[in-house]
């Protein structure tokens, strides 16, 4: 799940630009909410 949200970020950073795309944006792309977003890209690889 963390790379397919990596990759819809990638994709809205080049197509909006990066300072236009917000963490809100990127969930309602991606259909969750903005906590599950946010436990989602807080996880770490060891």
């Amino acid at each position: 799940m963390k790379d397919k949200i990596i990759k819809k970020a990638t994709d809205m950073f080049l197509k909006l630009g990066f300072k236009s795309v917000t963490m809100d944006d990127i969930a309602g792309e991606m259909c969750i909410s903005k906590k599950r977003f946010t436990n989602i890209s807080a996880i770490r690889k060891p």
